[in-house]
């Protein structure tokens, strides 16, 4: 995140577009077998969702949000119980995109 800007100033879209970045960075590492790497990056994106959600502008979507990071632990640290690949995950933060 670049210093200059504070987080609860961007529009909640940039700041999903951001944890989306973290999470296709997760997956990346993931699919090169590099764990370390894609748990990094994963924490960093359940980080930003949950900064996010502290945001007082976006209370009403704190119920997606969770679900969102649940998605994100479950698809690369998890068993992947909601059954997502890289194309289904990344779907939701790429809706973000302008």
């Amino acid at each position: 995140m670049v210093a200059d800007i504070k987080w609860f100033d961007m529009p909640i879209g940039q700041q999903i577009c951001n944890a989306g970045s973290e999470l296709g960075r997760a997956i990346r590492r993931k699919n090169k077998n590099d764990m370390l790497g894609a748990q990094e990056f994963c924490i960093h994106a359940i980080e930003m969702l949950s900064y996010t959600k502290l945001d007082p502008k976006n209370a009403n979507c704190r119920n997606e949000l969770t679900c969102a990071q649940e998605e994100i632990l479950d698809y690369i640290l998890g068993d992947n119980l909601y059954q997502n690949d890289d194309q289904s995950i990344m779907k939701w933060y790429d809706a973000f995109l302008r």
